[in-house]
């Protein structure tokens, strides 16, 4: 085996696992080892690569890029609005390469599928364990986590080694495509794992009771069933999940959080008070910044001069809650269109691309299973900042590289 291909291993397993294993204060402790790791393995990739790695199908990533990032001229705090522009932009533009050559690769596509869900299985066995037994030693003894007394007492809402229950089921809505992968291509070992890691993950996504992360795992499914013409499992689908969401309203918490109430209009619900006020918040600030908005993380800043009622707000929920509308809030019309123009060409490519592989089923089966898993992460984007979360924000990344990886090679 070639030092190079050593290598490539090596830095896989040891990026996964980063992403998999260590909760955000070690993340942010360490961004710049993170940012200094991606951009060496950016280097090595323009030292491999013959011709250029860059591609006129790229002009919507680049326009995204600037876009989000014009803002930082007239932000009230230049400092944050730009430290912030480079957090999203490093990794984002190093991993949506690397991962994309590293996948162009079968072999590497393989080897990248396996890491990631045995790594997802250690994380949501963790997540199953902390639910059982009512203790994460990570908080309790190591890491400091003013989410876990909340969520440790009553009926547990796991965190595993992802901080918080939301992001817990973010990392491994993003892990189930590899398992699922895992589970249609491999033989013997590989292929019992991937069926413990969908059914592992899954359980365990349910088990945060997250209902951001629940919307996102339904959209998967949907998109999944619905681009493989399944209309019939798709109203069997959304029979057994009408059924779900009634019972679910008859039960005591915390499964009344999917109960039609709490999806809703209680407790942050998709049609409570909490979600329109920020609405109102993003409308005002587009106002009276239209094109560059607040700057990057100044929804937080300056919170109290949007807001629309006059109670105080903890900090923590000094947010939008939402990553469109803090996108929207914080880049302006310029930054929210970037985002969207980027997101929509690698849908509408992926949907085309789809198309052409019909002959094709085994190379059509993996490109439908990252769309599906990018669906369902663009829906839980929509239940809060899954940008300023670090791990959460490299899995989206990840998903973003491995689309252009698959759009390129086919």
């Amino acid at each position: 085996m070639q030092l190079r291909t050593i290598v490539n291993k090596i830095s896989i397993v040891a990026f996964i696992a980063w992403v998999s294993f260590f909760p955000e204060p070690i993340q942010e402790k360490y961004h710049l080892a993170t940012k200094v790791f991606l951009v060496l393995m950016f280097a090595m990739l323009l030292i491999k690569k013959q011709t250029s790695i860059f591609k006129l199908n790229d002009l919507p990533f680049w326009f995204f890029l600037t876009a989000i990032g014009i803002n930082v001229f007239f932000a009230q705090n230049r400092n944050i609005a730009f430290k912030t522009y480079f957090d999203l932009v490093i990794p984002l533009f190093s991993i949506y390469y690397w991962i994309s050559e590293v996948i162009s690769d079968e072999i590497n596509l393989r080897f990248l599928t396996k890491i990631f869900s045995i790594f997802s299985i250690l994380v949501s066995l963790g997540g199953f364990l902390e639910f059982l037994f009512a203790v994460n030693p990570i908080y309790k003894y190591f890491i400091q986590n003013p989410y876990y007394e909340r969520y440790i007492v009553r009926i547990v809402r796991p965190m595993s080694t992802q901080f918080n229950p939301v992001t817990l089921g973010t990392y491994l809505l993003a892990s189930l495509p590899f398992n699922f992968l895992l589970l249609k291509q491999d033989k013997g070992l590989f292929k019992s794992l991937g069926t413990i890691g969908m059914i592992l993950n899954t359980v365990v996504i349910i088990l945060t009771f997250s209902r951001g992360v629940l919307l996102g795992l339904l959209a998967s499914i949907v998109a999944y069933l619905f681009l493989q013409k399944k209309y019939r499992l798709l109203v069997i689908f959304f029979l057994i999940l009408f059924i779900s969401i009634t019972v679910c309203s008859f039960l005591p918490y915390p499964f009344s959080r999917f109960s039609v109430n709490w999806l809703g209009t209680q407790n942050r619900g998709i049609l409570s008070d909490y979600r329109f006020d920020r609405c109102i918040m993003a409308l005002r600030i587009i106002r009276t910044h239209p094109f560059v908005g607040l700057g990057l993380q100044h929804f937080r800043i300056r919170f109290y001069e949007y807001y629309p009622r006059k109670n105080v707000v903890h900090y923590e929920f000094m947010i939008a809650d939402n990553m469109y509308l803090t996108i929207l809030s914080e880049t302006g019309i310029i930054g929210f269109c970037g985002f969207l123009i980027f997101i929509f060409y690698f849908l509408k490519r992926s949907l085309f691309q789809l198309k052409q592989l019909n002959n094709v089923p085994f190379k059509k089966g993996q490109l439908l299973v990252i769309v599906s898993a990018f669906v369902g992460l663009l829906v839980n984007m929509g239940a809060y900042e899954l940008f300023y979360w670090s791990n959460q924000y490299i899995c989206f990344c990840i998903l973003i590289g491995c689309l252009r990886g698959f759009l390129q090679c086919l």
